[in-house]
């Protein structure tokens, strides 16, 4: 289903797109492995030393991001337009946990970084600027409400 950073502390992390997993998997890399090159990649999750796929393994947990947020990020940085975005998703749904733990994109980055280890300050990569997220009409957004009803219901279970 997706990428899996497993940390020398044994902790993982399900690498979810669009919810900050280009910058904890550069700044896993050089905790982690200092010695792999990281020029020109595009994904650093794509040199994980170990590539291991999420099969609802013990200590694995996932950031969440409020599911409209990312859809919109999803379609800025994709080429595809809205519409075709909510004909066929590039992401799915998150997996069904449960997960060890979970983490706000919004506020809890840096404390999931410290709970895999990560040494190093988390850098800003591939951030898409508020001015590039399309707005969405209320058409659109109950639409995109509708696919991610389940990511919706777990963002909005986490905002206590």
């Amino acid at each position: 289903m997706g990428n899996l950073l497993r940390a020398p502390n044994g902790n993982g992390l399900f690498m979810a797109p669009r919810s900050g997993s280009h910058s904890i998997a550069y700044a896993a890399m050089q905790s982690f492995w200092p010695e792999v090159l990281l020029d020109g990649v595009g994904h650093a999750s794509c040199l994980f030393p170990v590539h291991e796929n999420y099969t609802d393994q013990a200590q694995v947990g996932i950031v969440v991001r409020n599911p409209v947020e990312r859809f919109k990020s999803m379609v800025a940085r994709s080429g595809r337009t809205i519409e075709q975005q909510l004909e066929k998703p590039q992401y799915r749904t998150l997996p069904p946990g449960p997960f060890a733990r979970y983490f706000l994109f919004e506020t809890q980055l840096q404390e999931c970084a410290d709970w895999l280890g990560i040494t190093v300050p988390l850098p800003d990569i591939d951030s898409t600027e508020e001015s590039d997220k399309p707005t969405l009409t209320v058409e659109q957004e109950a639409r995109v409400r509708e696919i991610y009803a389940t990511d919706i219901a777990l963002w909005e279970s986490l905002q206590t």
